[in-house]
């Protein structure tokens, strides 16, 4: 019986204990690379500061899938209503893929550099001959965007692609 009290007893000390560890700690500032020089703290950067990176014309704007060009082919999308994708303001992506539809965050770098966040897609069975994975599958892989002639230009990594977009009218 003393067993059982003393470790009922010390209950309290391991839920202490336990509290203790779990609690959050700041990161840690880096050191800089060598004495006398600034640390360099990376910037926050909230959602909306990102959508004005782009290019107004590309923001708010519905965007429909025209063709795909890769070094060994291009394809020609024949109902481009049906695959579309929009940015949207608050670093917000949606994207339109036959009978799926898809979310996805997006942020802005350098030179038109596009990073896009992990996508949720519905998995709806397409019918037959639908392009729906296959255009879910590109524009998750979009590494950078230019506009040229009103058009939409996705670009994919290692040069393996192009996406094109023209707008919803």
């Amino acid at each position: 019986m003393s067993t059982r009290r003393s470790a009922l007893a010390s209950l309290p000390l391991v839920a202490v204990l336990l509290a203790a560890c779990s609690q959050s700690k700041p990161e840690p500032t880096p050191l800089p690379a060598s004495p006398g020089q600034p640390v360099a703290l990376p910037a926050t950067v909230s959602p909306g500061d990102i959508a004005p990176m782009l290019p107004a014309e590309v923001v708010d704007t519905t965007w429909l899938w025209v063709s795909l060009t890769t070094p060994v082919e291009s394809v020609t999308v024949d109902a481009p209503d049906k695959y579309t994708i929009r940015f949207d303001k608050p670093g917000k992506l949606a994207v339109k893929a036959d009978c799926n539809h898809g979310t996805s965050s997006y942020t802005v770098g350098a030179d038109r550099k596009l990073k896009l966040g992990p996508m949720a897609f519905t998995r709806a069975m397409c019918p037959p001959g639908s392009l729906s994975d296959r255009f879910a599958k590109e524009v998750g892989r979009a590494t950078s965007f230019f506009v040229k002639a009103g058009d939409l230009y996705l670009s994919l990594p290692t040069d393996s692609g192009t996406l094109r977009f023209r707008r919803q009218t």
